[in-house]
């Protein structure tokens, strides 16, 4: 039974490691959704290049929901921490 839970417990040390790492690549990915924001208003704007708006629309739209399971993550990491927590 103690194999078992030493195992839950790595399996909960890595999945918070991963969640603190996702933090660091948060703002990028914010930065590419951005940048493809502006080039979709761009191609949009141009009668040309149309073609390239779905490329846009699906980068910006996966980069918005890629910071949004970072900024979740972030959330149940810092509600468990302030579980583990003890008064001193």
């Amino acid at each position: 039974m103690e194999v078992v839970l030493l195992w839950l417990d790595d399996i909960d040390d890595a999945v918070f490691c991963v969640a603190l790492a996702w933090e660091r690549v948060r703002r990028a990915v914010l930065q590419v959704g951005l940048a493809s924001a502006i080039f979709l208003a761009a191609a949009e704007l141009s009668a040309i290049a149309t073609a390239w708006t779905p490329a846009f629309t699906s980068v910006a739209a996966a980069s918005v929901v890629a910071w949004l399971v970072g900024t979740l993550a972030r959330v149940v990491h810092d509600r468990e921490a302030r579980r583990y927590l003890t008064a001193a």
